[in-house]
């Protein structure tokens, strides 16, 4: 009897927490809804028959951010996208803006300028380091990790984003740092 009691005020404690998680997912879908002037649908989108939960469906917007202050990409790809209310930089290396030369062969140098250039990237998207909630580093040689952190750390020194950091085979053109972030736009 006592275990069939505590099973079920587990079971009950999981339903409340079920409903809780759906409730608040379905409040953020809501608001980023919103803010796009969709409401959600309670139908199908095929106009068939309503459905018990809501029928949600959201594409969020995709801008392109590019500007002159800093190198423009090396490849097909964008130096910037905002979209759901955050910017994804594309890697950035220590070229010198308007150039496809590095600005020095000193890896504390390099990563000066890579960060430089992002954070031109992060401005053009409406964003500073202090929205970067996320980074990745990359390395030419894992053995440049304690002089990448010291340049690093001045750009990031309070609250610092989640970073991950890897040694690699080869950079594009040669670099001996490219760093990548997301931040979270106001």
């Amino acid at each position: 009897v006592i275990l069939s009691k505590t099973i079920g005020v587990i079971s009950m404690a999981a339903t409340r927490a079920i409903t809780a998680t759906r409730v608040f997912a379905l409040r953020g879908v809501s608001r980023c809804l919103s803010r796009r002037g969709v409401v959600a649908s309670r139908q199908k989108p095929s106009g068939g028959t309503t459905l018990k939960r809501p029928f949600v469906a959201c594409a969020a917007s995709k801008e392109i951010i590019s500007t002159d202050a800093a190198p423009g990409a090396v490849g097909p790809y964008s130096q910037a996208i905002k979209s759901g209310g955050f910017l994804y930089v594309s890697g950035c290396i220590p070229l010198v803006p308007g150039t496809k030369d590095f600005n020095s062969e000193a890896v504390d140098e390099q990563t000066d300028q890579a960060l430089k250039n992002m954070g031109e990237i992060l401005k053009a998207g409406g964003c500073t380091f202090d929205d970067v909630i996320k980074t990745t580093v990359l390395l030419a040689d894992i053995k440049d990790f304690a002089t990448v952190n010291g340049v690093y750390a001045k750009y990031f020194s309070t609250d610092p984003p989640a970073r991950s950091a890897f040694a690699v085979r080869e950079l594009p053109l040669g670099a001996k740092v490219e760093i990548e972030c997301i931040a979270a736009c106001k």
